[in-house]
């Protein structure tokens, strides 16, 4: 393992800023050789062909490399770290170009893109101030079944300094049981006040030096425990972002809530008083060696003080869990759907039957709750009182090693305080076992994630051709969202030529969105597939798929921040004239003139929007315009919008019209009807897909055919 006792992860603050530029440059290039060195010319073909990251930082750096499944770590320069490298790795000087460093035995090498080759390089070519990408792993098939033991490994530097500052406390906390001792001893039975300054003297010293290690190591701790709580909402963040949505749907929000909250349990175990104790369980064998050597074989006494101590708790413990709270999710359900309908439970005016359920819960849940902290308390009564007994039993037992001069009164008196330096950390272990047991289901219930499959991989890293609207093809594509719902699709099959403006329309609920989610790649069929461009659908990269089309989904979804923010979500780099561009584009000038003009206005005040869902609407289907994109899917784009709204969208699809492919789900006739094909949706089959048939034609052949069947 890799030493990494001067090692420190990479910080933004620790970048120049005027070297920023010259870095992002420079990083693609030498990303794209990197992967190739690696093996993954795949992944460097996507990286080539992605215009999205024409110019990539440090953090973007990192980012594509978790997104290819890559594992990595970024040190600063360190010379063991760069000797047991196993990959070639990047170097990012603060003052220079980065460039690509390889080990071959002892010797370094630097990858020379200009010609392609290795060249031999010293270790002090790389300056000091740089930085070090070093790859750990590559992309595997296999997931890795304990990814956060894997994760806390990269977390070691602060298991010595922990160790060593814990061992000078627990030494030096041993001043006041051997002060107390040698004030019996010699001060008192010795008849010496004398050489009481002296005495007082040291153990002043020593407590100096247990408050300022204890300090320290608090410290230590801390940080140690908000790094790595903060690295783990980052990479389960990160995992969410890159799962299937179907995957998401189906576990629920709470259960990623819960996720995002595991790493939270991580900081609560590590800081604080009860992290300090647990560490100091382990040195509790000092304690042990001092009152074997003051009084001998009285350390059997607290020795076996301790095993009855972990049987009795053990049996408490397993009598106190019998009583955990079942009822708590159904409780915290009930608030979230609560606040979730809160307008229609008001303006219905029948709340009874809610009232009543909520009551009978929240007794339930009080009941739960009371009886779990009632056994509880017994639990920490009976630790407290085992910890009293042990300490009764060792003066006890000491008393007649005293009266039989094998021990001095001192030795006892500083083996009873050792005692509690013993049950101390035991109590409070004993106490933490529940923590214990939610650490241990959080570890568990974090590798099961980290082992769930992602959109990413290296059979998805094809890349659409963004300059010309695409062809989509549906063939037999068949969604089912449960395996006890009927299928939201069933054998669906159309065709779509470049620049076609298609409708799909039909009743609700016969699976116009599913068809839309299918073609953006958000939701994968069962059965059949989607081509764009001849090419399924699954081979390409899903993110640079997404930043390519442009979609607008039924509901809006609006943020917190301003206007200008909202619309950017879709084009970071857009103009301010863009943005009132693409607002004008979706029928939203009422809405623009109503916010005063102002895209930098607030749209939430005191964490709730301030628009309704029409005029959400507006800024999603901004958002989906504002990309200029070629692929353009829009979920009922103009549902109770004022004609003004409908003849700008109308007009915006005229413009599109040969220039860009558009899906779009809408119940208007007048919107349907400038659409050059129709697909007709019913109980998630196809019923027509084709041309707009003529209803003058249709007429005159109803009518035909009404003259035949009479003569």
């Amino acid at each position: 393992m890799t030493n990494t006792a001067n090692i420190h992860p990479l910080s933004d603050s620790e970048t120049h800023p005027h070297n920023q530029a010259t870095v992002g440059a420079e990083l693609k290039p030498l990303l794209i050789a990197l992967l190739q060195q690696l093996g993954l010319f795949a992944q460097a073909t996507n990286l080539q062909n992605d215009a999205n990251d024409s110019d990539i930082d440090t953090a973007q750096l990192a980012s594509l490399l978790t997104k290819h499944h890559i594992g990595f770590s970024v040190v600063k320069h360190h010379k063991q770290a760069i000797l047991q490298s196993i990959h070639p790795f990047i170097v990012v000087p603060k003052e220079a170009e980065a460039f690509i460093v390889q080990r071959r035995n002892e010797a370094l090498e630097s990858f020379d893109r200009a010609c392609g080759q290795w060249r031999a390089i010293k270790f002090e070519d790389i300056p000091e101030s740089s930085h070090l990408f070093v790859i750990e792993s590559l992309p595997s098939s296999k997931q890795n079944i304990r990814a956060f033991s894997a994760h806390l490994a990269k977390r070691t530097k602060w298991y010595r300094p922990v160790f060593w500052l814990s061992l000078l406390s627990s030494i030096t906390g041993l001043a006041v049981p051997l002060f107390t001792m040698a004030v019996y001893d010699k001060v008192i039975g010795g008849q010496a006040p004398n050489v009481l300054p002296s005495i007082a003297l040291g153990a002043a010293l020593a407590l100096a030096v247990l408050i300022a290690s204890r300090l320290t190591r608090a410290n230590v701790l801390a940080s140690t425990s908000n790094r790595f709580a903060r690295d783990l909402s980052n990479l389960t963040f990160r995992r969410l972002l890159s799962m299937p949505l179907m995957v998401l749907s189906r576990v629920g929000i709470s259960n990623h809530m819960a996720r995002m909250r595991n790493a939270e349990k991580v900081r609560t175990l590590l800081s604080g008083p009860g992290g300090a104790g647990l560490v100091d369980l382990p040195f509790t064998l000092i304690a042990f060696v001092t009152i074997a050597l003051l009084s001998g074989w009285l350390v059997i006494v607290p020795i076996v003080m301790l095993l009855l101590f972990y049987l009795v708790m053990k049996a408490v413990n397993k009598y106190a869990q019998s009583a955990s709270p079942t009822i708590s999710s159904d409780y915290q359900n009930s608030i979230n759907e609560l606040a979730k309908n809160l307008l229609q439970l008001k303006s219905s005016g029948e709340t009874d039957g809610w009232n009543t359920k909520f009551a009978r819960q929240c007794k339930e849940n009080c009941r739960q709750n009371f009886l779990y902290a009632k056994r509880n308390g017994l639990n920490a009564a009976i630790a407290h009182a085992m910890s009293l007994l042990t300490a009764l039993v060792t003066v006890f037992t000491g008393i007649f090693l005293v009266l039989n001069q094998s021990i001095s009164p001192g030795a006892l008196i500083a083996c009873v305080m050792l005692i509690w330096r013993i049950t101390g950390p035991a109590q409070l272990a004993f106490s933490s076992s529940q923590k214990f047991s939610m650490m241990d289901s959080a570890i568990k219930q974090f590798d099961r994630f980290m082992q769930a499959g992602t959109e990413n991989s290296e059979l998805r890293l094809d890349t659409p051709i963004t300059e010309c609207p695409p062809a989509i093809s549906f063939q037999h594509v068949t969604l089912r969202y449960s395996a006890d719902t009927e299928p939201a699709l069933s054998g669906v099959s159309a065709e779509i030529e470049p620049g076609e403006n298609v409708a799909i329309i039909g009743p609700n609920a016969c699976g116009k969105t599913s068809l839309l989610l299918a073609a953006t790649g958000v939701v994968e069929a069962q059965a059949g597939y989607v081509t764009v461009n001849n090419k399924n659908l699954k081979q390409y990269d899903p993110e640079a798929f997404r930043q390519w089309a442009a979609f607008c989904p039924a509901e809006p979804d609006l943020f917190p921040g301003s206007l200008a923010e909202n619309l950017r979500i879709a084009k970071p780099d857009a103009s301010d004239d863009e943005l009132i561009q693409a607002l004008h584009a979706a029928g939203g000038d009422s809405l623009f003139n109503a916010l005063n003009n102002d895209l930098n206005i607030n749209l939430f005040n005191r964490g709730h929007t301030l628009l309704s869902a029409v005029e959400g609407s507006y800024i999603s289907l901004a958002r989906a315009l504002l990309k200029q994109s070629t692929l353009v899917i829009l979920d009922e784009p103009i549902a109770n919008r004022n004609p003004a709204a409908k003849a700008a969208l109308l007009n915006t699809f005229n413009t599109l019209k040969g220039k860009a492919t558009v899906l779009f789900t809408s119940h208007d006739q007048e919107l349907i009807q400038q659409a050059d094909k129709v697909i007709i949706l019913d109980k998630g089959a196809v019923v027509y897909a084709g041309p707009i048939p003529d209803q003058s034609q249709n007429k005159a052949a109803t009518d035909s055919e009404e003259n035949t069947q009479n003569g």
